[in-house]
């Protein structure tokens, strides 16, 4: 569900708005704040090795699709500015900034010291071909960028609109999202060439399958840091791993983190409440689109989702939501994504009576068997069971035939841009920098969803909220985490990103 998840989903207080330069700061310097969760030790071991929770493909990168690539992408590329645990903006590839026009025209410094991998210097020229991608392009419309282009050589100049006079002295903040970061794809290059603090060492090119095997990632910018090795999953218990094998895990399994907290050689910190999991259903948002209202389901329904279905870190989903904080449709209507585009199959209750979710996540899973369960068992069957058929219109005449489905990421955004299917479980993130981004963004995805505006909060059902934990071997590693969870390692004092 990248295209679902690239973007933050509950609204942060945009701190920094600016007319001046930022004066230059170091990269490095947020992790001598509170955004340390684990303190680096006084001294580094030379290899620092990481247990990631799932696969990683390179050529999804820089954006990433799963927490792996999440974990692994953060080391190697970099966005212009990043923003903090403290939601504060931070120079990154960018020195400084400042906006004219009130504020609908931005002009970003490129850092003098900003290479890629290959030592090339990163040039303002480099910022706009990396954006001109089609993934990044859809991105700049949701969020309004009218366009980017090379002021001069060491100068980027990003021109918006369709914001209000409050907001325009705000920093576009949804350039410091994944689909933003810089990178070069080459046709000799398995991975792109980056521009973090990190470089990826070269794998191997399997014909027919992807390489499993561990991936190495070596300091660029001060060779005195560890090298990173990120591990995939394999077939051996993530506790086994704990035990000698890896220094670093990000899990969202209980059993693990319970295993890990009573360990004495082992620390473990949760990170933030980063996800929602919702249920789409198509027949409830044609009940919106003709002016209705359904009813939603109650934090006790939600509370126990959260405990009795979903086997990991998870509380009952938790407000205010992005989806609230909407305008009327005026503030749309230049939008075309906006526009309702529906087929003839959306909302039919002939269609597939299918919950559809993506296979490879365990929690959507979860979610999707505990809500089919909810509706065969009938309307009076139990209090959950009523609020599922109040909340998802037209349940009674498909319940019998109703089942829970997982299917690849392709497969699911092809039903879920028309509404194929009967109802849909996904997740987002949960922090957000833009409402209008977020919806545009998720209409995009899913057009039987369009035209609705402030409707789309009554057309979403919220179920739960998910964190991961991280657990990290004495005196091994420091982490970090910033505004959207994303972990990143942090060496000894003499060591850390430059």
């Amino acid at each position: 569900m990248w295209h679902l998840r690239i973007l933050p989903a509950l609204v942060i207080a945009l701190a920094v708005c600016s007319c001046g330069p930022i004066p230059v700061t170091r990269e490095g310097s947020y992790a001598e704040d509170a955004c340390i969760i684990v303190p680096a030790p006084s001294l580094s071991p030379d290899t620092i090795r990481i247990a990631l929770p799932g696969p990683v493909d390179p050529d999804h990168a820089p954006i990433a699709r799963n927490e792996s690539e999440r974990i692994l992408f953060g080391h190697l590329y970099r966005t212009l500015f990043t923003l903090d645990c403290r939601n504060k903006v931070r120079p990154a590839l960018a020195a400084a900034w400042r906006g004219v026009s009130d504020g609908r025209r931005w002009l970003f410094e490129i850092r003098d010291d900003a290479f890629f991998h290959d030592g090339t210097l990163v040039t303002a020229a480099d910022v706009v071909r990396c954006w001109e991608r089609p993934e990044v392009a859809a991105v700049m419309r949701a969020a309004r960028i009218d366009s980017v282009r090379e002021e001069d050589t060491r100068i980027v100049a990003v021109h918006r609109r369709g914001y209000s006079s409050g907001s325009r002295r705000e920093i576009p903040v949804i350039l410091s999202t994944p689909p933003f970061s810089v990178a070069l794809r080459t046709r000799y290059a398995r991975w792109p060439i980056g521009t973090g603090p990190y470089a990826m060492e070269p794998t191997p090119v399997l014909v027919g399958r992807p390489y499993r095997g561990p991936l190495t990632a070596r300091p660029f910018r001060d060779p005195g840091s560890p090298v990173l090795v990120f591990i995939e999953p394999g077939s051996r218990d993530p506790r086994d791993l704990l035990e000698g094998a890896v220094d670093v895990m990000v899990t969202s399994d209980i059993d693990v983190v319970d295993y890990a907290t009573s360990r004495p050689h082992l620390v473990t910190e949760p990170l933030p409440w980063n996800r929602v999991y919702l249920l789409l259903s198509t027949t409830r948002a044609k009940e919106v689109r003709w002016g209705h209202s359904p009813a939603g389901i109650s934090r006790e329904l939600s509370a126990s989702l959260a405990l009795e279905a979903v086997r990991g870190s998870a509380r009952a989903h938790r407000g205010p939501s992005w989806w609230d904080e909407l305008s009327p449709c005026a503030t749309f209507s230049e939008d075309e994504t906006w526009r309702p585009a529906l087929s003839h199959s959306a909302y039919s209750s002939s269609g597939r009576h299918r919950i559809l979710y993506i296979g490879s996540d365990p929690v959507a899973r979860d979610l999707a068997e505990r809500i089919l369960a909810l509706a065969t068992a009938g309307p009076n069957s139990s209090a959950g069971s009523g609020e599922i058929f109040s909340a998802v219109p037209r349940l009674d005449t498909v319940a019998r035939a109703l089942s829970a489905e997982g299917v690849t990421e392709n497969e699911l955004l092809a039903s879920l841009l028309e509404g194929e299917d009967f109802a849909y479980i996904i997740d987002l993130p949960l922090l957000n920098v833009d409402p209008r981004t977020e919806a545009a963004a998720l209409t995009g995805r899913a057009r039987w969803l369009s035209g609705l505006c402030d409707g789309l909060a009554d057309a979403i059902i919220p179920l739960v909220d998910t964190r991961s934990h991280v657990i990290v071997r004495s005196g091994s590693a420091g982490i970090s985490v910033d505004a959207y969870g994303t972990v990143r390692i942090v060496g000894s004092s003499s060591s850390q990103e430059k």
